[in-house]
């Protein structure tokens, strides 16, 4: 059996032999070209060979579900790091969170306004000395999601900062909903472009 397994999720080669006998059965059975014995036999094979297509089905299935999960977790614990980071003005550890070419876009999200107000983007050596300027006691994450292709992932949060504080002065949001864009490169994530719909204080 441990065989079996072994072919079924490595070899698609496997599955297409396995739907061309699925078909020659079928057809074999319709129109009845064997002996009643060998019938018995054939349909045997048949629900061998669905029970088996279930199976890889199944495996791949699970697999995805983990690899889902832990990038999941993965992705968490560095937009956590990304937090961290902004709290303490840690400038090294946000440099190795985020791409050379990383850009913010901002949109403002109001309730006196027709549509989103888009501010203009903002790019990596300008966020970086931004940061200094934000201070707050904790961030939340919530509502979180994420989709990926591969090497490239999307990850969606509602953060919201507790007591935030930019200069000297309170903003007219504290929290957002955020869009992130990462890269997997040299077997790390890496953050490229960040979407921050600002939401007003109710």
């Amino acid at each position: 059996m441990a065989n079996c397994n072994i072919f079924i999720v490595n070899g698609p080669l496997f599955a297409i032999s396995i739907s061309v006998s699925y078909i020659y059965v079928l057809a074999a059975i319709q129109f009845n070209t064997f002996k009643p014995s060998t019938m018995t036999l054939l349909k045997s094979f048949l629900r061998s060979t669905c029970l088996l297509m279930l199976l890889q089905l199944y495996t791949k299935s699970l697999d995805a579900q983990v690899s889902d999960n832990q990038l999941k977790q993965d992705l968490l614990k560095l937009e956590q790091a990304l937090v961290i980071g902004i709290k303490t003005h840690d400038t090294t550890a946000l440099k190795n969170i985020i791409a050379n070419e990383y850009q913010l876009s901002v949109a403002i999200l109001d309730d006196t306004l027709v549509g989103p107000k888009f501010l203009q983007a903002v790019r990596r050596e300008q966020w970086l000395p931004n940061c200094f300027q934000w201070s707050f006691d904790s961030a939340a994450l919530t509502q979180i999601s994420v989709s990926s292709w591969g090497e490239v992932a999307v990850f969606r949060s509602l953060q919201h900062f507790y007591n935030l504080m930019i200069g000297n002065s309170q903003p007219p949001f504290t929290g957002a909903l955020v869009t992130d864009l990462w890269l997997k490169r040299d077997k790390r994530w890496q953050l490229v472009t960040r979407l921050s719909e600002r939401l007003p204080k109710k």
